[in-house]
């Protein structure tokens, strides 16, 4: 499997890199860099930094921690097409004048005549696709280099988590988005498995991130020098959890690690004005995307969540969808969250209502209410399980709003009608490179 290279830099809102069939950079040109100058040390050879190797990269205990740092930049950088490509099938997000004709090949618009197939030539396509992988095989690269060097225990703990943890949530992305994904892309022709065993994987790889930190707390150093600001790992972790063994149909699970989150942790993605957030790039800078006016229309009256999602006034109308402006990542160094606490909170009610126990769904979805400035729901409103999963459904329309979910709960809700797709094709690239890319849905 040889997915294109896409840049580990995140690239200014203007500029839109063009696909080709080259093998995955393990490290960036800056990872190199920095490894071959700090392992220089006073030989008088002068090696090119800009030659270094992979192997040079790995196979130190810098060059280890750096790769790690690059790691969750290629996390960030896959951050833009997991949020926009769901919200724009899902019918979250509307297309703008500015947007592109490939982006628009991911919309379904009122008029039946605009919506061309989503082509698998299509290059906002294959960068889903292909950045997720970049996450992948990144962690894979720190994965099987962090046994061969040397670094405290602490250090080694939170890094090994902290692979585990992001490659557990890309093969969870391209696990909604593609009914059938390969979990490991090393060697030709790698197979394709199930969304099942894609899902069974991703809460292994998050179970044993979770043995790793228990075993050994992560040092000073982990967590001062490696790990970005404003991520708090062992509570993503289990918030990630939490979200995936709902994805699974594991409610059990899906309420005790939710459960296990403190009311009070955050976590988020942290961009700035130099490392810029993408989806700021693609929604703020260059206008591709408004949401649609149908999210302020369908809300309750005094729904106080609102006003910090989307503008009341309509800016723009292609092909007869109305959208509004968003509100969200105004500014390049906005952070994204990698989950909040209404989301934690609406697991439990979707956990509760799907096994039964309705009264205590109910009590769950009128904590969001309560923090949206609408008043609680009743037993008599919510009488029965499908009112309650369609509270639930219409409280994550908005408490989860361009978070990349929307999608997955139309097809988890059985409302995939209301998507553009069911599920996306497999970009040109791939199936040229991989014998065993299943037929497209």
């Amino acid at each position: 499997m040889r997915p294109p290279p896409m840049s580990n830099r995140r690239r200014s809102p203007a500029a839109r890199p063009h696909a080709s069939r080259v093998l995955l950079a393990t490290a960036t040109a800056l990872v190199a860099t920095a490894a071959a100058l700090l392992v220089g040390g006073c030989g008088l050879e002068v090696t090119n930094p800009n030659a270094a190797t992979e192997q040079a990269v790995l196979t130190t205990p810098v060059g280890v921690r750096t790769a790690a740092v690059g790691l969750q930049g290629r996390f960030g950088n896959a951050l833009e097409h997991a949020v926009w490509v769901p919200g724009v099938i899902a019918g979250e997000l509307g297309t703008l004048t500015n947007s592109q004709s490939q982006q628009r090949e991911f919309q379904r618009f009122p008029n039946a005549a605009l919506n061309a197939d989503i082509q698998t030539v299509n290059f906002d396509l294959l960068a889903f696709w292909a950045r997720q992988y970049q996450v992948v095989r990144a962690a894979d690269d720190v994965l099987a280099s962090v046994e061969r060097v040397t670094l405290a225990p602490g250090t080694r703990a939170g890094v090994t988590a902290l692979a585990r943890a992001l490659r557990a949530q890309a093969l969870g992305t391209l696990a909604e988005a593609w009914r059938q994904i390969v979990l490991d892309p090393s060697g030709e022709d790698p197979p394709f498995v199930d969304r099942a065993t894609a899902l069974a994987r991703v809460l292994a790889l998050l179970a044993q991130a979770r043995t790793d930190l228990a075993a050994q707390p992560p040092s000073a150093e982990f967590t001062s020098q490696i790990l970005l600001p404003g991520i708090d790992l062992p509570n993503t972790i289990r918030a990630w959890q939490a979200r995936w063994s709902l994805a699974a149909g594991q409610y059990e699970a899906a309420l005790t690690f939710a459960n296990e989150v403190p009311p009070t942790a955050a976590s988020e993605y942290r961009f700035s004005t130099v490392d810029q957030n993408p989806i700021w790039g693609a929604i703020t800078a260059n206008r591709y995307f408004g949401a649609t006016a149908a999210l302020r229309a369908d809300a309750e009256p005094g729904d106080t969540r609102l006003a910090r999602l989307v503008g009341a006034t309509p800016i723009d109308s292609l092909g007869g969808t109305r959208t509004l402006a968003v509100q969200l990542y105004r500014n390049p160094g906005d952070a994204v969250p990698l989950w909040t606490q209404d989301e934690l909170t609406l697991v439990r009610a979707e956990a509760h209502a799907r096994l039964g126990r309705l009264p205590q769904a109910i009590g769950e979805i009128n904590r969001v209410r309560q923090g949206a400035g609408l008043a609680p729901r009743t037993g008599g409103e919510l009488a029965t399980q499908a009112a309650v999963l369609d509270e639930i459904l219409r409280q994550r329309r908005v408490s989860l709003f361009l978070t990349g979910q929307r999608w997955a709960d139309l097809r988890r809700f059985g409302r995939t009608a209301e998507a553009r797709v069911e599920w996306l094709r497999y970009p040109e690239q791939e199936r040229a490179s991989n014998r065993n890319t299943p037929p497209d849905p």
